[in-house]
């Protein structure tokens, strides 16, 4: 047994070794670009690569910095990156876009930028970027962009860069991100933090890290500070200065040969699951000084909602609402009614600016005077109306789809981008969103659909489901008869539930002959007569489109034979799944629901000679069904199909359950009838 054990401890201490001497961390000099990554064409491990990255070395670091009378401690990050473009496509990774923070205490600085383009035309020749190509693009109240393109791009150009960024913030110590949607041959990074900061580390993504300790290294950090002479009647300023210590723990985080991230349909933000490592700042306390505590619990998050100026202290500024709730409730008494109302008064008065926000930035009698403001103005404003009137409401904050998935563990403002509306009546929750004209209440933006929020109200704080328990839905009905030219002719009825009903609508968007219009171009074999609309502006009830058609060439007549296909409408053309591994999971933000109907009339003197066998084809543990049947009564055929996607979201597990079950459909739906022509019966 205890030959065993060494065995496996040395077996185990081997590997390890091997790990940390395979990913030894590289050094390359600016400007050091050789003749054969010039000459190479092509990236043998992944040739379809649009480009590659040949080196990125990032390092995080801590200096003081002497401003106004005192020294500071500054973080420091650096990058040098060098990418080679292999096909026109990789002139997108030509563009960079560095985000800097800036806020009332400070702001980050960009120096010691230095980028340059290298071709080969016999010999090596270099291009600088010029500092006239450099912009500066503000992208949200705290955060702007540092943007430009590399010059004189080719296919076959190798483009590097490297800079320096200065920031005042600890806790906006820098992320590394290992993996991208091109390949990367090799990625660094270097963190040296001294023992006065305490970060949580959180690695992401599938793809392996090697972490290298390198020890602690004592750092010397020069202090000075300026201030009044104490002495009687002095007016004179004394400078101090001292030295701090700290041992700093550094960290060397290493991969290799890195695969690029395959994005494909029905996913969350792709940063959710792209190989990266975050830091989050825990505590800090410098010798002999205050400790200052960063951990935080979400009645923290909640605490700093509630008591900030353009978050809780907004929605108490609503002096002008009772001028305003008269005219709205009426003489209504039932909160559901009432919150109807107010809902409705609210979506139709005040348009979205399509500004994606947790704070807002300006009062809600402005944004109520001026019908116009963000998603925290908008939604703040429906709750402030609606706690007026008597009913028990409360924001919901949410990080979108695309902004990515809140981290349960570690609450922080930070993660959220949006606020929505709920209403409590009764003990059930009603979720609204009053920036989008076209939501019912209980129906989220479907950008919303990620997973859960946080409720916030004036005690408390608790997760809620943003799932609306409600999905997509498509019902068509078509009765139509088949001539012996193959021109199929009769009425559709088309319906639209939840999520289909609101795309359709904004599709529609009030301009039915705009949309009649786009339906006969989109489909000019149909010719399309007689349509009507039902239950356009009632957002409740599924839209209805009806319409009369006549469909040419629909139908392939081959002598006494006619081959159709009966789905018309809504086929499933492309599996949306084509990946060998998904490496994340499926996410479609709601169930799925497709009904399809076709009651064909045969011509008298044709019969039917081949059809598809029903069949009903399913995803384990109740995942979801596809049901596919043919039928005959005396000279009339009836054609069903009902898809059901019961699940909003699917597991990497079962992915290749996902895309067998998507191949099939497109196998029975690309199966055709065979109807033959018969002799009539002779008259005796």
């Amino acid at each position: 047994m205890n030959y065993l054990k060494t065995i496996t401890f040395t077996l185990l201490l081997f590997i390890l070794t091997t790990s940390n001497s395979r990913a030894e961390n590289k050094k390359i000099k600016f400007g050091k670009v050789s003749k054969e990554e010039l000459e190479m064409k092509v990236y043998d491990q992944d040739t379809s690569a649009v480009a590659v990255i040949l080196y990125d070395s990032g390092a995080s670091f801590f200096e003081t910095e002497y401003i106004n009378d005192n020294s500071n401690f500054i973080c420091k990050f650096e990058r040098h990156v060098r990418i080679k473009i292999l096909k026109p496509e990789g002139f997108d990774f030509a563009t960079f876009k560095i985000p800097l923070y800036h806020d009332s205490d400070g702001e980050e600085k960009i120096g010691a930028l230095k980028a340059k383009t290298y071709n080969l035309d016999g010999k090596i020749v270099t291009d600088k970027l010029e500092k006239n190509s450099i912009f500066d693009e503000e992208t949200s109240p705290n955060w702007k962009r540092v943007k430009f393109t590399m010059p004189n791009l080719k296919i076959g150009s190798v483009i590097e860069i490297k800079y320096q960024i200065s920031s005042p913030f600890y806790h906006n110590f820098r992320a590394w991100q290992f993996q991208y949607s091109i390949p990367v041959i090799y990625s660094e990074y270097r963190t040296q933090i001294p023992s006065y900061f305490n970060y949580q580390k959180t690695t992401k993504g599938y793809y392996p890290i090697t972490r290298r300790d390198d020890g602690g290294r004592r750092e010397n950090f020069l202090i000075k500070y300026r201030e009044m002479d104490q002495q009687s009647g002095s007016a004179k300023m004394i400078e101090h200065q001292y030295t701090l210590t700290p041992t700093s723990q550094v960290y060397i985080y290493l991969a290799e040969n890195i695969p690029s991230f395959k994005t494909e349909s029905h996913m969350l933000a792709k940063e959710n699951y792209l190989t990266m490592i975050e830091f989050e700042l825990q505590s800090y306390q410098f010798d002999g000084g205050a400790f200052h505590s960063y951990t935080s619990e979400w009645k923290d998050v909640k605490k700093k909602l509630n008591e900030s100026y353009d978050f809780g202290s907004a929605l108490k500024k609503d002096g002008f609402i009772k001028d305003i709730l008269p005219d709205i409730i009426k003489d209504v008494k039932s909160e559901e009614e009432k919150t109807a109302l107010i809902f409705q008064a609210v979506q139709n008065n005040i348009k979205w600016n399509e500004k994606k926000r947790l704070f807002c930035d300006k009062s809600l009698k402005n944004v109520w005077k001026e019908k116009s403001g963000n998603t925290a103005e908008v939604n703040l404003l429906l709750v402030a109306i609606l706690r007026n009137a008597g009913i028990e409401a409360n924001p919901v904050v949410l990080s979108t789809r695309q902004n990515g998935i809140i981290h349960p563990s570690h609450p922080t403002i930070t993660q959220m981008n949006y606020v929505i509306a709920c209403a409590q009546i009764e003990g059930q929750n009603y979720l609204m969103d009053a920036t989008d004209p076209y939501c019912p209440i209980g129906i989220l933006p479907f950008c919303c659909l990620n997973n859960k929020g946080r409720l916030i109200t004036e005690t408390n704080s608790e997760w809620i489901d943003l799932d609306p328990g409600k999905g997509s839905k498509i019902s068509i009905m078509s009765n139509l008869c088949l001539t012996e030219g193959g021109t199929l002719k009769g009425k559709v009825t088309e319906a639209f539930y939840d999520y289909e009903g609101i795309d359709i609508r904004k599709k529609i968007s009030n301009n039915t002959e705009g949309y009649t219009e786009k339906l006969e171009s989109d489909y000019e074999d149909w010719n399309i007569s007689e349509i009507e609309y039902k239950n356009l502006d009632d957002r409740n009830k599924p839209l209805q489109i009806k319409y009369s058609t006549e469909i040419e060439n629909i139908a392939n007549m081959e002598g006494e034979r006619i081959y159709f296909n009966p789905i018309l409408k809504y086929k499933t053309s492309e599996n949306p799944f084509k990946l060998e591994q998904r490496e994340y999971p499926v996410n479609f933000g709601h169930p799925i629901q497709e009904n399809y109907i076709l009651i064909l009339e045969l011509p008298t003197n044709y019969t039917l000679e081949e059809q598809p066998k029903s069949e009903l084809i399913k995803l384990p543990e109740n995942g979801g069904t596809y049901t596919y049947r043919v039928s005959k009564t005396a000279n009339k055929i009836m054609i069903q199909y009902k898809l059901n996607i019961s699940k909003s979201q699917y597991l990497p597990s079962e992915y290749e359950y996902l895309k067998e079950f998507y191949n099939q459909i497109i196998t029975k739906e690309n199966q055709v009838l065979v109807f033959k022509k018969i002799e009539p019966t002779a008259i005796k």
